[in-house]
């Protein structure tokens, strides 16, 4: 009886939209386990400890990084306090430091968090995300350019450095 059931079930079914409808349609008498084989368990994961230690690691240097870029911004705020002539737009530079160093410590939380949640629910797939360092960078770029291009401005605007430019260039 198995065999004629096995061989009429392996025609009957052969694919899975057929074997779903027998299924639903099928008593639990009519059923036998050539057509509807036992499902495999489910794969057991175990997370390491590691794990989340390397998330946390990695949140921490984030957010190392933004404490760096506000001790910069608040030198500058300092340095623009005694020197008059550039205080208006060091505290731009600053200002828009101190929003980067935000950014950064809303995107590593950001990270953390959904690392975090990816972990705890056991789920496959990637944990990286390849824009959001990509953007924070260009944002770092775009400040640093900034500050840097200030003081190239302000070394030009500097009388004493003109009278050396102008000295070098007489020479030749």
């Amino acid at each position: 009886r198995q065999m004629i059931c096995a061989t009429a079930c392996f025609l009957a079914c052969q694919s899975a939209r057929v074997r779903e409808q027998r299924r639903a349609m099928a008593s639990a008498d009519d059923m036998c386990d050539c057509c509807f084989p036992i499902d495999a368990p489910a794969k057991i994961t175990r997370i390491e400890p590691k794990t989340f230690l390397a998330n946390e690691r990695t949140f921490l240097n984030w957010l190392s990084m933004s404490v760096t870029l506000g001790s910069v911004a608040s030198a500058l705020v300092a340095f623009g306090k005694t020197n008059a002539q550039q205080a208006g737009a060091l505290q731009i530079m600053s200002s828009f430091l101190i929003i980067t160093a935000i950014a950064f410590c809303v995107y590593a939380m950001n990270t953390y968090f959904w690392r975090r949640r990816k972990i705890r629910r056991k789920e496959d797939g990637n944990f990286d995300d390849p824009y959001g360092p990509l953007a924070l960078a260009a944002v770092m770029l775009i400040m640093l350019s900034t500050i840097f291009a200030g003081g190239v401005v302000k070394l030009m605007g500097n009388s004493a450095v003109q009278e050396y430019m102008s000295f070098e260039s007489s020479k030749f």
